[in-house]
């Protein structure tokens, strides 16, 4: 099972967007068995797969006495967040984590975990499971801050396993408006400060189709009308790099 983290250290940067359409873009191969973990306790991940089958709670992994509804079955499987995450505070819990989360990896091919706006017991816990981590960040003044952030936050995660390296995929600039001059000039000196191979090669434009898709808790290339077929061929092309870079060898060092 390979295991990709949604994160960033910030609130409304796309992160739920991102998570789920990379879930639904995963489990579309016939037989592909993919795992979906909220670990954001707002749960906006939760509500938008409501459609999904469902496998139980997120906070069941923070549980040494819960039972887990691993059944592996091909398609996306939904550990769904509740308000027990809001309990998760001590060590403990990530021990507790870090010894539970391997009970799903004979039952499935890829998990994908979104996480929440801030760095805490709940994203450690992500980050010391992951393969790779991937980062939708908004071209803003405070891009930068926000981007070294996590990458320092990577870097304790690795401390945290034993030196074992997260492949991080890259800075992937969302809902960027191309016609703004601010933001462009923003994604320049966000690209210059962090280095260009810690940023990914594509960016996600603000559409409005993007929110349909939200408010109709599906994916966006299953939405119809002006500007559905753009906007499908555009996050499907950022899925499909994702996914070659999750199965390739490439690291970058946070």
């Amino acid at each position: 099972m390979k295991t990709i983290v949604v994160s960033l250290l910030k609130g409304g940067v796309g992160k739920t967007f991102l998570a789920t359409h990379l879930a639904w873009y995963l489990a579309e191969p016939p037989e592909r068995r993919v795992a979906f973990v909220d670990l954001d306790p707002q749960g906006s991940s939760t509500r938008r797969l409501g459609a999904e089958r469902q496998g139980g709670f997120a906070a069941d992994l923070f549980d040494p006495a819960a039972t887990l509804c691993a059944d592996g079955q091909a398609g996306l499987t939904v550990l769904g967040a509740d308000p027990r995450l809001q309990m998760v505070k001590a060590a403990q819990d990530v021990r507790d984590f870090i010894g539970r989360f391997p009970a799903l990896r004979p039952h499935f091919d890829y998990c994908v975990i979104d996480t929440g706006p801030k760095w805490d017991e709940l994203t450690l816990s992500a980050m010391a499971v992951a393969d790779a981590v991937i980062a939708p960040v908004q071209v803003a003044e405070d891009s930068v801050q926000c981007a070294k952030m996590l990458l320092t936050a990577l870097r304790k995660a690795e401390a945290a396993r034993a030196g074992r390296k997260i492949a991080f995929l890259g800075l992937l600039p969302s809902m960027v408006n191309p016609f703004d001059r601010r933001e462009m000039e923003n994604a320049v000196k966000l690209a210059h400060a962090v280095g260009e191979k810690l940023m990914f090669p594509a960016f996600i434009k603000a559409r409005p189709t993007y929110k349909h898709a939200a408010e109709n808790h599906r994916p966006v290339w299953q939405e119809t009308g002006s500007g559905a077929k753009a906007a499908a061929e555009e996050i499907r092309a950022v899925l499909a790099e994702i996914e070659r870079r999750m199965t390739s060898q490439e690291v970058a060092a946070a």
